[in-house]
C-alpha cells in the first residue's frame, strides 16, 4: 500500500516541497491549543483564551483567499518570503505579551497572526497539478491530502501537549511560531515551488459558448461550496452531539474528544487504502457515491443512544460508539480527497491556489455552523436527534451534488477547454471564404 504513495513522492521536486509544507500546515493545528493554553497560564480568561483561537480562524478565513489569489498572480515562493516570516513574528510577539498586553491588542494579534498565515495547504494541491500529468497519481495526490489533514488535526494538539509539557505554554507557543516560518519558507524555497510560478491569464474571447462555460461554473462552484460547508458541518457537529450524547448517558463529556479522535483515525486508514488503489469513472461520481456511503455509516451512530435506553451499559455503549465511530469514519479522506479533485478541476488554472484557499474558508465557516446547529438540537430535541445531524447534513450535501450535476460536468471541462482557445486578439483574422481552425 505505502508503495504507492513512495511512488508519489518520488516526483521530481514532490518530497521537497511536501515535507516543508507538512510542518507549516502541522503549525496551525497547534495555533488556537498553543495560543489557549498561553493565554491561560498567563493568567486570561478561558474566554479570552478561546477567543484568540477563533480570533486565529476567522483571519484565517478572510486571509487565506486574498493570500492565495495572490500566490497565484505573483508565485508562492515571493509570497511566502514575506508571509512566511510575518505570521511567526505576530506569533513570537503573542507569547512575550501574552501576560502584560490588553485583551483587545491579544485578540488583535491572533487575528493578524491568521491575516499573515499563507494557505500552504492550497497551494500544495495546486502545485500537484504541476508535477504530474497521470490521472491516477493526481487522485492519489488528493488522496494523500485529504488522509495528511486528518492525520495532521490529530497529531496538532498532541504535538502542542508535549511541547508544553517539555517546555511549558509559552514556549509550545514559540516552537509552534518557529515551526510556522521555518516549514512556509521551506516550502516556499522548494524547487518545484519557485518552478511554479504565476500562471498565464486566459485570454479566450468572450464568446457565447465561454460566457455559458463561466455562468456553469459558477454555479458548479456554488453546489460544490455548499457540499463542501455541509461536510465541514458533520465534523464539528459530530463532536457536540457525542457530548451531548455522553452527558446524557451518565458518562464523562470530557471523553468526547477521544472518541471523535477514533473517527480520525478510521479516516486515516480509510485514506491510506483510498489513495493506494485507483478507482475508474469520473471524480464527480464517484464523489457521489463516497457520500453515500458516508450517510449510511453515520445513520447508524443513533443506535447507540437507542440501545443505551433499551438497557446497554453505559461502557458498553461506549465501546460501541467508539466501533460505530471508527467505521464512520473511513469514507471521510476518501470523499475529501475526490472534494479537492473537482475543485482542481473546476477551477482555472491561473486561479487554483485561490479556489483552495477558498474551499479552506467555506470549511471554517461549514464548521463553525455545524456546531451551532448541533447544539440548539440537542438542547431542545435531545442527543439522539444530534447524532442524526452528521447523517442529515451528509445527505443535504448529497442532494445538492446532485441537483448540480449537469453544471459540474460541465465546469470540469471548462478550465482546460478555455486554456486552449488561443486569444482572440492574437490569432489572425481568416481571409474571406477560409474556414475558421
Amino acid at each position: 500500500m505505502f508503495k504507492s504513495y513512495v511512488e508519489l513522492l518520488r516526483l521530481p521536486g514532490a518530497s521537497a516541497a511536501a515535507v516543508p509544507a507538512a510542518l507549516a500546515r502541522l503549525a496551525t493545528t497547534m495555533i488556537p491549543l498553543a495560543l489557549l493554553l498561553t493565554l491561560v497560564q498567563s493568567g486570561r480568561s478561558l474566554a479570552v483564551g478561546g477567543s484568540a483561537g477563533a480570533a486565529y480562524a476567522v483571519g484565517s478565513a478572510v486571509g487565506g483567499p486574498v493570500i492565495g489569489r495572490l500566490m497565484d498572480r505573483i508565485g508562492p515562493s515571493r509570497v511566502l518570503l514575506v508571509t512566511g516570516p510575518a505570521a511567526g513574528l505576530v506569533l513570537v510577539v503573542t507569547a512575550l505579551r501574552a501576560g502584560g498586553a490588553s485583551t483587545g491588542a491579544v485578540l488583535a494579534a491572533a487575528g493578524a497572526a491568521g491575516l499573515t498565515t499563507a494557505p500552504v495547504g492550497a497551494s500544495m494541491r495546486a502545485l500537484w497539478t504541476g508535477l504530474t500529468e497521470d490521472p491516477g497519481l493526481r487522485q492519489r495526490a488528493y488522496s494523500f491530502e485529504a488522509t495528511l489533514s486528518e492525520l495532521l488535526f490529530i497529531l496538532g494538539p498532541t504535538a502542542v501537549t508535549v511541547l508544553g509539557t517539555v517546555l511549558g505554554a509559552r514556549g509550545a507557543l514559540l516552537a509552534t511560531a518557529a515551526l510556522l516560518g521555518a516549514g512556509g519558507l521551506g516550502y516556499g524555497q522548494a524547487t518545484a515551488v519557485r518552478k511554479h510560478g504565476p500562471r498565464p491569464r486566459s485570454g479566450a474571447a468572450r464568446t457565447e459558448q465561454t460566457r455559458d462555460r463561466a455562468g456553469a461554473r459558477r454555479t458548479a462552484a456554488s453546489a460544490m461550496l455548499a457540499a463542501i460547508a455541509l461536510t465541514a458541518a458533520l465534523s464539528s457537529g459530530l463532536v457536540v452531539a457525542v457530548t451531548a450524547s455522553l452527558q446524557d448517558q451518565g458518562s464523562a463529556p470530557e471523553l468526547a474528544g477521544t472518541l471523535v479522535a477514533l473517527q480520525s483515525v478510521g479516516s486515516v486508514v480509510g485514506g491510506l487504502i483510498y489513495g493506494a488503489r485507483t478507482f475508474g469513472g469520473t471524480t464527480y461520481h464517484r464523489y457521489l457515491r463516497l457520500l453515500v456511503v458516508l450517510v449510511l455509516a453515520l445513520a447508524v451512530l443513533p443506535v447507540t443512544r437507542l440501545a443505551y435506553d433499551a438497557g446497554l451499559p453505559a461502557a458498553w455503549a461506549l465501546v460501541l460508539l467508539g466501533a460505530l465511530l471508527v467505521l464512520s469514519g473511513l469514507p471521510i479522506a476518501p470523499a475529501g480527497a475526490e472534494e479537492f479533485q473537482l475543485v482542481g478541476e473546476m477551477a482555472a488554472q491561473d486561479k487554483a491556489t485561490q479556489a483552495f484557499a477558498g474551499v479552506g474558508s467555506v470549511i471554517a465557516i461549514g464548521g463553525a455552523a455545524g456546531s451551532a446547529v448541533t447544539g440548539l438540537v440537542a438542547d431542545h430535541l435531545g442527543s439522539a436527534a444530534a447524532l442524526c445531524l452528521p447523517a442529515v447534513f451528509t445527505l443535504a450535501a448529497l442532494l445538492v451534488s446532485l441537483a448540480a450535476r449537469k453544471p459540474i460536468i460541465r465546469a470540469v471541462a471548462a478550465p482546460e477547454v478555455e486554456h486552449t482557445e488561443p486569444p482572440a486578439s492574437t490569432s489572425p483574422a481568416p481571409n474571406k471564404g477560409e474556414p475558421h481552425s
